[in-house]
């Protein structure tokens, strides 16, 4: 779900690391945005976000741009000094809690003053004018793709594996004992191992329920055949609702772990980035699990971007 588009999409499917990916790829991150966009219509926050985006900028442009600065040869007015400000800003992206847990907290494995609750909180602070720690616009465009990765529930959950006898899925406890699948990157499958989780639920899952149409017209059929449902919107200042939005991606992160069989365990990639890996195999039916949450993740993201930007700048 990753020119400089085209890089990061090559990303999703063969980088080992969370870090190196985003969650929907390109044209997931496009369709919340096209989405929000139309929740958006009439809204005064209309107003605000074309005063901090460039000139033609759309808020599926937005989306994608934190993923598309990792690309080393993508430049623009911002990106350089971003990331020489924030070295680490491709940590932002994720929080490996347990798939395990059943809601977000602050002293879990995986969780972290950097992690992507932290950072969506942090961006909301700085578009109602309480934080210095982005720019607007760098906080917009982060905030318009976080709230695509909270949605993407291996951004969120992840496995841990026991480092000790038969390979299985573990609730880590203690210091040692176990080690991290990093939201599935280190879940393998396919020939010569080349794909992994977390790739799978970036990219091949979107490609899945997409069916090959363009992003604008996913985006026109999401809004058309999927309802908006009560449990989608949150409760309290929108401070908090990132942390809400995590605790609903948990359960999910349970349910795409679920009948995952560990297979063998391998060791290092040849490169030696990343120490652990373990080949898996998925269940029966895998794909249609896909077919079915993704539409709905990506519709939920969608409204769920348009109601905190409209929270960030209420009417009146």
């Amino acid at each position: 779900m990753r020119g400089p588009l085209a890089s990061v999409t090559l990303l999703v499917l063969l980088s080992g690391s969370t870090a190196g990916v985003g969650a929907f790829a390109d044209s997931g991150h496009r369709v919340v945005g096209l989405i929000a966009e139309q929740h958006l219509r009439g809204a005064r926050a209309v107003s605000e976000i074309r005063k901090i985006l460039g000139r033609g900028e759309t808020l599926a442009d937005a989306a994608v741009w934190p993923d598309v600065i990792k690309a080393p040869g993508y430049e623009d007015d911002d990106s350089e000094l971003f990331r020489l400000e924030h070295p680490a800003h491709d940590v932002y992206h994720y929080a490996n809690l347990p798939f395990q847990a059943t809601r977000y907290d602050p002293s879990l494995p995986g969780a972290r003053p950097g992690d992507i609750v932290q950072t969506a909180r942090e961006c909301v602070r700085v578009l109602r004018g309480a934080s210095t720690m982005f720019t607007e616009r760098e906080a917009l465009r982060l905030l318009a793709h976080l709230v695509g990765d909270l949605h993407q529930p291996l951004h969120v959950g992840t496995a841990f594996v026991a480092a000790n006898g038969q390979p299985s899925f573990v609730i880590p406890q203690g210091r040692t004992g176990w080690r991290v699948t990093r939201g599935g990157n280190n879940l393998v499958y396919g020939p010569q191992d080349r794909f992994n989780l977390h790739s799978y639920w970036d990219a091949h899952a979107v490609n899945l329920a997409m069916r090959r149409e363009e992003p604008s017209a996913y985006a026109s059929r999401l809004i058309r055949d999927v309802r908006v449902d009560q449990g989608w919107n949150a409760s309290g200042d929108a401070d908090s609702w990132p942390e809400q939005w995590a605790n609903d991606a948990l359960p999910h992160a349970k349910t795409i772990h679920r009948g995952i069989g560990i297979t063998a365990y391998l060791g290092p990639d040849e490169a030696g980035r990343t120490p652990h890996r373990w080949r898996i195999q998925q269940p029966a039916g895998y794909d249609d699990l896909a077919r079915a949450l993704i539409p709905a993740q990506l519709a939920k993201a969608g409204y769920r971007l348009a109601a905190v930007l409209k929270a960030i700048w209420p009417e009146g």
